[in-house]
């Protein structure tokens, strides 16, 4: 009985101590698609199962391994640890698990060592007065710092985990691509569900772009060598089905977008103060020989009708507003009135005729234009140096 138990605390012990991270084994004979796909699942997996300070300690590994002196490791250790990356962690991470650092169809065909190598100059050159600075928090607290990821970041992981659903209808299509049912997966359902806004799902979205680009390349026949060679094992039936699963994909996103747009509370527009509006309009502000003074012009602003006279022409005009709106301004001219309505005539004995003007009262003003004896002209809005404004109602 103690024999068995023993036995079991330590398959327990060694079941702990298992390296559940993505292997890259055989990943040689991969091809592009499934490399790719394994590269993106491989980052996504240490930025959601690592800490910076973890994934910190895989890139000093993988400075062990390729040859960095111990002084280039300890200035390195002694920076920030908010200064390496989740990317740049992650990547040392794969390179160590068997990830290869160059391959023709990845990355246009750059080497991902070189990079990590610049990656790790630049963060050692960066926190090379870390050491100081250090120390002192140290001693002001205790606690180690925590690298807070940006809000980038936060919404692309958040994307990415709402795909486990298509990530396992791409597993479904490789395991019976005969009874693939691109029908069968509701994607704006599902996205709705997980509660995608439009910023995830332009991610997911452009996440798959690269593989629809790919088979519709191949579809239409332009396809290069590597291409169909790639996919020789597909028949066009499965190709053609997994196209309208990835079509799906694109529009299930382009419609959560779309949708943001429509949803999106317009921006409210700041009201124009009446000083401002007025601020450009030229006008008379007395005739003496008539004993005329104009009134506010922001009081036209909101009114009904507007009654002025061109000293230069002799003609007396009233502004109407149209049915069901104001009288507005708009740099020199007069907006929002009736052109029926809106008529001028010339004053025979302007003097006279003004000074009765100013006696009318309501009533009197509904005629006052009808009574005298000239022919009714049209107002085109204009308001010029030569005009009084004379009343607004």
């Amino acid at each position: 009985m103690a024999t068995k138990l023993k036995k079991e605390s330590i398959a327990l012990r060694e079941k702990a101590k298992r390296d559940y991270s993505p292997s890259w084994v055989g990943c040689e004979s991969w091809d592009e698609n499934k490399f790719l796909r394994f590269f993106h699942s491989s980052m996504q997996y240490y930025r959601m199962e690592s800490t910076g300070k973890e994934l910190k300690s895989k890139v000093i590994d993988w400075m062990g391994k390729n040859g960095y002196d111990k002084k280039t490791i300890a200035s390195f250790k002694k920076t920030k640890d908010n200064r390496c990356s989740l990317t740049v962690g992650s990547i040392a991470a794969c390179l160590l698990k068997g990830m290869p650092s160059t391959r023709p169809d990845f990355n246009n065909g750059r080497d991902t060592a070189t990079w990590l190598g610049a990656e790790i100059a630049k963060i050692i050159d960066e926190g090379k007065n870390d050491i100081d600075e250090e120390a002192v928090k140290a001693a002001e607290d205790a606690k180690p710092a925590v690298y807070v990821p940006s809000i980038q970041e936060r919404v692309r992981e958040a994307a990415y985990l709402m795909t486990e659903e298509i990530e396992d209808a791409y597993q479904s299509f490789s395991q019976d691509p005969e009874n693939f049912d691109p029908k069968a997966f509701k994607i704006l359902n599902l996205l709705k569900g997980k509660g995608a806004k439009a910023a995830h799902a332009r991610i997911i979205r452009d996440f798959y772009a690269r593989d629809l680009a790919e088979l519709n390349e191949l579809a239409s026949g332009n396809g290069c060598e590597q291409l169909r060679e790639g996919y020789k094992h597909r028949s066009r039936k499965q190709i053609k089905a997994f196209i309208a699963f990835l079509q799906e994909i694109e529009s299930a996103c382009n419609m959560l977008m779309q949708e943001a747009k429509v949803n999106k509370k317009p921006r409210k527009t700041k009201a124009v103060s009446k000083d401002k509006l007025v601020a450009k309009l030229k006008y008379k502000k007395t005739d003496e020989p008539l004993k005329l003074v104009s009134v506010n012009p922001a009081d036209i602003v909101g009114a009904q009708e507007l009654w002025i006279y061109n000293s230069k022409t002799r003609k007396l005009g009233k502004y109407v507003a149209e049915e069901f709106k104001e009288l507005g301004i708009k740099g020199t001219t007069i907006t929002g009135f009736s052109e029926m309505k809106s008529v001028q005539k010339t004053l025979r004995k302007p003097a006279d005729q003004l000074k009765e003007f100013k006696a009318a009262g309501k009533v009197a003003l509904r005629k006052f234009l009808e009574d005298i004896n000239a022919v009714d002209t049209k107002m085109n809005g204009r308001i010029n140096e030569e005009t009084i404004l004379l009343k607004v109602a």
